[in-house]
C-alpha cells in the first residue's frame, strides 16, 4: 500500500504542473511512463539504459534511437559520450567519421534551445545540407523526433536524444510522451556515462575513504566520524575531498549517492 501511494506521488508530480498532458494521455501510458521514470533513476550500466528504449516502444513507435552527451561551443557542437541505441552500425560510424554532427542543423538547434523537433526529409529545409539528406535516406530513416535537455543539477553536458524510422508521423500524444520523460532520460544517461568513465579511469576509493563514505551516509558529521575512527577532524574532511575529487561530486551527499550507484560502497 504504501508503494502504491510512493507512486501515484511521483505520477502527480510529474504530470501535476502539466496538465495540459492529461488529455493526451491514457491510464496505461501514464502508467507506462512511471515505471520508465522508475527504471532510470536505477540506471547504472549501458545495458540498463538501453533497455529504457525497449521500455520506451511500449508508448510509440520508432525503429532507430541514439542518445548523446554534448555541448555548444562558439558555434561547434562537441560530443562527450553516447550511445548508439540501434541505428544501423554503418550508419552510426559514417556519420561520425563523415563530421556530420556539425553540418546537421537538427541537431546544432537541439543544443541551442533543446526543444522538441520532428523532423521529415519530405519537408526539406532549404539551409539542411542536401549530402545529409540522402545519406539518412539511403537508410531508409525518413522521419523522427530529436529532444534533448539543457544541463541541470550536477551535470555539466547537455544531451541529444533522437528516435526516427522510415515513416513517423507528427503526433501531439508522442509531443506529451517526450517531454515528460526527456529529462529522466538525460540523468540517466548522464549516470550512466559518468560511470563509465569513473570506471575507464580506474577510479578507487581507499579503505579509509569508503569508512569515511559508510559514516557519511549515516548522517555523521566530520566531528562525528572522528570520534568514531579516532583521527582529526582535519583528516576526516581531508578524506572528503579527496573523495569528491575522485568522483567529481560538489557536496557529501552527491558523493554517497555516486559512490553507491558505481558500486564503490553498500547503500543499505
Amino acid at each position: 500500500m504504501v508503494n502504491m501511494q510512493n507512486k501515484g506521488n511521483r505520477l502527480r508530480t510529474s504530470f501535476g504542473s502539466r496538465s495540459k498532458f492529461r488529455s493526451l494521455l491514457s491510464c496505461n501510458d501514464a502508467i507506462s511512463i512511471l515505471e520508465l521514470i522508475d527504471m532510470s533513476l536505477s540506471c547504472n550500466l549501458k545495458n540498463d539504459f538501453i533497455a529504457l528504449f525497449s521500455k520506451m516502444q511500449d508508448l510509440f513507435s520508432f525503429d532507430y534511437a541514439c542518445a548523446i552527451l554534448g555541448y555548444r561551443e562558439n558555434g561547434h557542437v562537441a560530443v562527450v559520450d553516447g550511445f548508439n541505441i540501434s541505428y544501423p552500425e554503418e550508419c552510426f560510424t559514417a556519420y561520425k567519421s563523415r563530421n556530420y554532427v556539425q553540418a546537421d542543423l537538427i541537431v546544432k538547434k537541439n543544443f541551442t534551445d533543446y526543444k522538441l523537433q520532428y523532423w521529415c526529409v519530405e519537408n526539406k529545409r532549404p539551409e539542411q545540407s542536401e549530402e545529409l539528406i540522402s545519406f539518412v535516406i539511403d537508410f531508409n530513416i525518413k522521419a523522427g523526433y530529436a529532444q534533448g535537455s539543457k544541463p541541470f543539477g550536477p551535470e555539466k553536458n547537455a544531451s541529444l536524444f533522437n528516435f526516427a524510422s522510415a515513416s513517423m508521423k507528427y503526433d501531439t500524444r508522442t509531443d506529451a510522451i517526450l517531454a515528460l520523460v526527456i529529462p529522466h532520460l538525460h540523468l540517466a544517461l548522464s549516470q550512466v556515462c559518468r560511470k563509465k568513465q569513473l570506471l575507464d579511469n580506474g577510479i578507487v576509493l581507499s579503505k579509509r575513504e569508503k569508512e569515511v563514505l559508510d559514516w557519511v551516509k549515516q548522517g555523521k558529521s566530520s566531528w562525528d566520524i572522528s570520534a568514531i575512527l579516532r583521527i582529526s577532524e582535519s583528516t576526516v574532511n581531508f578524506h572528503i575531498y579527496n573523495i569528491m575529487q575522485k568522483l567529481g561530486t560538489v557536496n557529501r551527499s552527491q558523493s554517497v549517492a555516486v559512490a553507491a550507484r558505481l558500486g564503490l560502497i553498500d547503500f543499505n
